[in-house]
């Protein structure tokens, strides 16, 4: 399954599949702290993350979740997402040296999804690829993705 990740000019994201809106995400940021929301198609928040950036580290707290996320989602770091008690994606770049962000997660050993990105252009995009034997990790990807990647830059 193909799934494409559109930024606009806000740095919001949006998350389509065969150019069917699935999720989107809205930023308010100052500059220690950004607060991400993610919406569904039908205008529903569904969960709400505050990341705070020092010299040092990223810190991710998730400051609301829905009752319809499906997946209980504990933990979001700028490398893994936890949910459903103890499952736990991680991130890995697909390239020793990556300079294009391009990376893969992983669910144990198995990959799961890859992900490019075509950040240097006028309109960026991600680009989403996952098997349909792994589609149940879909939306803790997707929301990865949105929580970690909305609010950048890249002009």
């Amino acid at each position: 399954m193909e799934i494409e990740i559109l930024q606009d000019k806000k740095r919001s994201l949006y998350v389509y599949k065969n150019n069917e809106l699935l999720f989107y995400s809205k930023v308010k940021s100052n500059w220690a702290n950004r607060i991400t929301e993610i919406y569904n198609h039908d205008d529903v928040l569904l969960l709400e993350v505050k990341h705070k950036m020092t010299l040092i580290k990223s810190y991710y707290k998730i400051l609301f979740q829905n009752e319809l996320v499906k997946e209980d989602i504990v933990e979001i770091t700028d490398t893994r997402i936890i949910f459903d008690s103890n499952k736990r994606l991680y991130t890995k770049q697909d390239y020793f040296i990556a300079i294009n962000g391009n990376y893969s997660y992983y669910f144990k050993e198995n990959r799961v999804s890859q992900l490019k990105q075509k950040n240097w252009v006028s309109n960026p995009k991600i680009f989403l690829s996952i098997n349909d034997e792994n589609l149940e990790f879909l939306n803790p990807v997707i929301f990865h993705i949105l929580a970690i990647e909305a609010g950048y830059s890249y002009d």
